[in-house]
């Protein structure tokens, strides 16, 4: 099922499909995010802290709900 960073749960893995628009792939390149990256949730905290391979990364809330993932 598709959805935004935003709403992924604390644990959850998923898959990054796509981006709202050009400016928030920019953005999201800056942090190395990319589409076909597996990312996973590690917390919510108004922001959306993800690890990606041994990195981790705290994403704002507006950027967050720009970025459609796949659950995996």
């Amino acid at each position: 099922m598709n959805t935004t960073l935003n709403e992924l749960k604390k644990g959850q893995s998923a898959k990054i499909i796509e981006f709202k628009n050009p400016e928030t792939r920019l953005q999201s390149a800056r942090f190395g995010i990319e589409v076909g990256q597996v990312i996973k949730c590690i917390a919510k905290l108004g922001t959306v802290v993800i690890q990606k391979n041994q990195q981790q990364i705290a994403i704002g809330k507006g950027l967050s709900k720009e970025i459609l993932v796949k659950e995996v």
